[in-house]
């Protein structure tokens, strides 16, 4: 393939400087690739290629493929990376190339500060979703009598809901649920590096389905929250390549309006939650009106409210249920 014979040939561009390569027979002489010459010459490939923070993308790729900080990178300016090292990072700028996410290629993301594993079983945590979780936080702690609230998460996926929850209460028992053994098993394994595996429990199953596999699941919770899919149908194939072609669709797809799922949970909550207790649900920047419809009329939670993330759009619907019904 033609673009890959320009991407990895070391006769990339005209060469700052060479040296003669005494391992090679012929003592050919190759281009020595530094630090730097790599950041440059990757971020401005993967601008022509439209790849979103191309900068970004090449700094991440290349820190994890030397296995130090992206900070580590600029005071290592004129190191020369080993050739295995050389050979690595140019799979992956491959793979970027084609649109594949980095948190995909390097095994990573951050969410609320804290670094969770994801691969393509899981839906990348996004800074979005830190709304839910900031907004959970808030009321948890303002509730009077949630010393220990217990909290569920329906569609874990990566976990980094539950385990942010967790994270930052440090008396919660939290309980994550998601119909993807594979999901969970990511999950299972971010609870542990995160040291909260004791207070996060995990169920297979969907939405409540998931807690019949959890002992004992508590009765009923003091918080419900949740980021299901909420992309309609026919908007998926207008998403990014990295999302559309990547991303699972079992965790994007909402159905013919988006609100599929939303539905359910609404349908399925009143049982589970405990009176004054909080439902919190992610949405699309434009569903806000939809969704407070939804909650309103679901006749059992008050104190409906849309709540903004940091850009200014609508990202999550959150209520109180009664306290009788």
């Amino acid at each position: 393939m033609a673009l890959r014979a320009k991407i990895y040939s070391i006769r990339l561009a005209p060469p700052r400087r060479r040296v003669k390569n005494a391992t090679m027979a012929n003592e050919s002489t190759t281009r020595i690739w530094t630090i730097g010459d790599l950041l440059t010459w990757t971020t401005d490939f993967f601008n022509k290629k439209k790849i979103d923070e191309g900068r970004l993308s090449a700094e991440l790729l290349l820190a994890h493929t030397l296995g130090c900080t992206r900070m580590a990178l600029y005071t290592q300016y004129e190191r020369v990376p080993a050739e295995s090292q050389l050979a690595a990072f140019r799979a992956a700028v491959k793979q970027r190339a084609e649109h594949v996410p980095v948190a995909y290629l390097i095994g990573k993301a951050s969410f609320f500060s804290l670094d969770f594993s994801v691969n393509r079983q899981v839906l990348i945590p996004r800074p979005d979703t830190e709304t839910l979780v900031e907004q959970t936080i808030q009321r948890i702690r303002q509730a009077p009598g949630w010393e220990t609230p217990a909290i569920l998460d329906l569609g874990t996926g990566s976990g980094c809901v539950a385990i942010a929850l967790a994270k930052n209460l440090p008396t919660a028992l939290v309980v994550a649920t998601d119909q993807s053994a594979e999901a969970l098993a990511i999950a299972r394994q971010n609870a542990q590096a995160l040291g909260v595996a004791e207070r996060v429990s995990f169920g297979q199953g969907d939405l409540f389905g998931g807690l019949q596999t959890v002992t004992p699941p508590p009765p009923q919770f003091h918080v419900i929250v949740s980021n299901p899919p909420y992309i309609a149908t026919d908007q998926i194939a207008t998403l990014q390549e990295e999302v559309r072609d990547h991303e699972p669709r079992a965790a994007l797809d909402g159905g013919s309006d988006g609100l599929t799922m939303i539905r359910r949970i609404l349908g399925e909550t009143a049982d589970h939650l405990r009176p004054g207790g909080l439902l919190g649900i992610e949405i699309a920047y434009d569903q806000g009106p939809a969704v407070e419809a939804l909650f309103s009329g679901a006749g059992y939670l008050e104190n409906v409210r849309i709540v903004r993330d940091a850009a200014g759009n609508q990202r999550c619907v959150i209520a109180n249920k009664v306290q009788s019904v």
